[in-house]
């Protein structure tokens, strides 16, 4: 097989870094083409860094870098980007940080040039390969849609279709499929399955049962270092063993036991579209609910209603009784204080640069930015609360760990870094989107198991995902969402 991508010893650390501390050591591999790889490792080993590498995101400090362009090998990036198409959540965040009005029909077209936006007007061939690609993947709907409205999977299935309009000769994919649900899976590798015969595809996972067939290669990751066979992982302190209760089933209600959210007759419309439908729902205390649904069915906006970011419509009623504001609450300030969201669309839309220690402390007003003085007792509260996110590191790695930049930090280290934030002032309610997206193993399992700590705290907890084995063993009532409409399941 032909050489794709030569990596000859290369070493780098990320842009604007100012320590300019390596997060990638002597890297060599050499891509060939047809040779599927999928690419394992802990959060924040590297795998994203190194696929940027790959695209020419990213420049090494030390060592080369050549692709095989139509002239044969060479080192400038620009090759680098016209040989390969990226997806990952980093790109996914940009389209939803700067909200540009585009439709799915001008997202897909962006890919033939590969820029940011439309800048030039499609001819008919154009125009019927979008159709086309619309048509394999499902999405015709999106084509006019525009993409504020657009869910987590959505979204990601029309960054893979704008990826493969280019037909590029590597495809890079970077947690390919969180976010999607079973269906959107199955399309999402049905798709991918027939262009594999056309591109050589590198995948980044933290769920190898998920990775196809066809993809047979494997390199893995660890503190900045590939290896083609695992390395020994290091040990890590395991989750506090905290005994759990049995939550088989909710605690009985009492008569004059008053529900702490109560939805009656809601309705919620986003660009004068109406998202959510008559929505009749309570939450008591002792409940913690697990919400189920396709992509686009209206989970995320009902999570968005209830922290306060969406609204009901004329005619409908939302009611919040939160013991620690002091009973029922009508301001936003105190909806925010006592009912906290943790989600990729909140972690996008968090645009400020600060390092991990001063992020986790905005949670305290649950600010994005800091606009005051921390005090002793907030920052041992915040680095207390960060140990309890990474039992995994000893003090040097969490003293380094918040310094950084949230902006240098891996997807997983974020979102973990992110339910920290959530814990700041004690919340009554814990509102988790897609909480286990970007992360590994074992810190899917520290997070589940928090989350059951949480509810013996008395947080009620209502919880969406798409993988079954993730949710925590605190749910104990669920509901599903279908075209924004609301069904008890038990």
């Amino acid at each position: 097989m032909h050489a794709l991508v030569d990596i000859e010893h290369v070493s780098l650390f990320l842009p604007g870094d100012a320590s300019q501390t390596l997060v990638l050591h002597d890297i060599v591999w050499t891509v060939k083409r047809g040779a599927h790889c999928a690419l394992l490792g802990p959060n924040g080993s590297g795998k994203s860094t190194l696929l940027r590498l790959l695209r020419g995101e990213l420049w090494p400090a030390k060592g080369h870098i050549r692709w095989q362009g139509p002239d044969g090998p060479e080192e400038s990036p620009l090759t680098g980007r016209y040989l390969t198409a990226l997806v990952s959540p980093l790109q996914q965040e940009t389209y939803q940080r700067q909200a540009w009005d585009l439709s799915g029909r001008d997202l897909l077209l962006t890919g033939f040039e590969d820029t940011p936006l439309l800048y030039t007007q499609a001819d008919a061939a154009l125009e019927d390969a979008v159709k086309t690609m619309a048509r394999s993947l499902h999405i015709e709907g999106l084509l006019e849609r525009r993409l504020p409205t657009f869910s987590q999977g959505q979204l990601r299935l029309l960054l893979l279709g704008r990826a493969l309009l280019r037909k590029p000769a590597l495809l890079l994919l970077d947690e390919y499929d969180d976010g999607l649900d079973t269906r959107y899976q199955h399309i999402f590798f049905d798709v991918l399955a027939t262009y594999a015969d056309h591109c050589t595809v590198i995948m980044s996972a933290h769920r190898p049962a998920s990775i196809p067939r066809w993809c047979a290669g494997r390199r893995y990751m660890r503190e900045g270092r590939l290896f083609t066979d695992p390395p020994l992982a290091p040990a890590q302190s395991q989750a506090p063993a905290v005994p759990l209760k049995q939550y088989s089933t909710p605690r009985r209600l009492e008569d004059n036991d008053s529900a702490l959210l109560e939805l009656e007759n809601v309705c919620v419309y986003i660009d004068r579209t109406k998202v959510l439908h008559n929505i009749t729902w309570s939450l008591h205390r002792g409940e913690n609910w697990r919400i189920t649904g396709a992509n686009g069915s209206g989970k995320s906006t009902l999570l968005r209603l209830l922290a306060g970011d969406e609204f009901v419509a004329d005619g409908g009623h939302l009611t919040r009784i939160l013991p620690g504001e002091g009973g029922t609450v009508v301001t936003l300030e105190a909806v925010r204080r006592g009912i906290r969201l943790v989600s990729d669309l909140s972690q996008t839309l968090y645009g400020y640069d600060l390092n991990a220690l001063h992020m986790v402390c905005t949670g305290f007003d649950n600010s994005i930015g800091v606009y005051r003085q921390f005090s002793n007792a907030e920052f041992a509260e915040a680095r207390a609360a960060i140990k309890l996110l990474f039992p995994e590191m000893e003090p040097p790695a969490l003293t380094h760990l918040e310094k950084q930049s949230i902006r240098q930090l891996s997807s997983g280290q974020l979102r973990r870094l992110f339910l920290a934030r959530a814990l700041m002032g004690k919340p009554d309610i814990l509102l988790l989107d897609e909480p286990c997206s970007g992360l590994d193993a074992s810190a899917r399992r520290g997070y589940l198991h928090l989350l059951d700590v949480l509810a013996e705290r008395d947080i009620q907890v209502i919880f969406v995902s798409h993988h079954d084995d993730d949710a925590p063993l605190c749910i104990n009532r669920e509901a599903q969402m279908e075209n924004g409409r609301l069904r008890i399941v038990y």
